[in-house]
């Protein structure tokens, strides 16, 4: 008799370890669904923008122009030629609170491919960081092939590595661009320009 109760207590802790268990596990499947993972957690904030809008960041506001576009590009020093495109964008930085500036500047085509800028044929740089309140006008420049033109988006950060760009803003601008835009400018052999970065209102280039 003694034994058998024993049996049954034993019987009733098992039930009562495995609901407890079952209970965790169904938390823990819950938590995961509304909990983001790391990746999500590290993963930059994207603020959206558009042509002709100021975009208000963390670390300032930034505004870009209407975009040109050619198959061949001067770039002050030098004139390249491509089989693709050269894309050329206006932009004005106004840092926010203490002196910054825009390391990073790449287009993302519609297929999320991305074609950095800063290198000698397609070249972008804001000369250093800007005081809070001034304006600093550039241009930013990049070779694309011909398919990445529509649907392109311009992605602007501080930080000139991606991989630096984790809990922070990123600018990502609709650049309006259409297979139209892509075919028109891969016949255009008139060239677009850079101009070289200008300071202070009404400067924008």
């Amino acid at each position: 008799m003694k034994h058998r109760r024993r049996t049954r207590r034993s019987v009733a802790g098992s039930v009562s370890v495995a609901a407890i268990i079952a209970a965790v596990l169904v938390i823990g499947h819950a938590l995961d669904r509304v909990l983001p993972d790391s990746d999500d957690a590290a993963r930059p904030f994207e603020r959206a923008g558009v042509v002709g809008e100021p975009l208000d960041l963390r670390y300032g506001t930034i505004e870009i122009g209407a975009p040109v576009g050619s198959t061949r590009l001067d770039s002050g020093s030098r004139t390249f030629s491509t089989t693709g495109v050269y894309v050329v964008v206006p932009i004005t930085f106004t840092a926010a609170h203490e002196p910054q500036t825009l390391s990073y500047a790449a287009v993302r085509d519609a297929e999320g491919r991305i074609f950095e800028a800063g290198s000698q044929r397609s070249p972008y740089s804001m000369n250093g960081a800007t005081q809070p309140g001034i304006p600093r006008h550039a241009y930013v420049a990049v070779e694309l092939p011909a398919d990445a033109v529509a649907g392109a988006q311009l992605v602007l950060a501080p930080q000139p590595n991606d991989d630096n760009h984790r809990r922070d803003d990123v600018a990502v601008f609709d650049l309006g661009l259409t297979e139209a835009d892509a075919q028109g400018w891969s016949a255009d052999e008139n060239g677009v320009a850079v101009e070289t970065v200008a300071e202070g209102s009404g400067a924008r280039p």
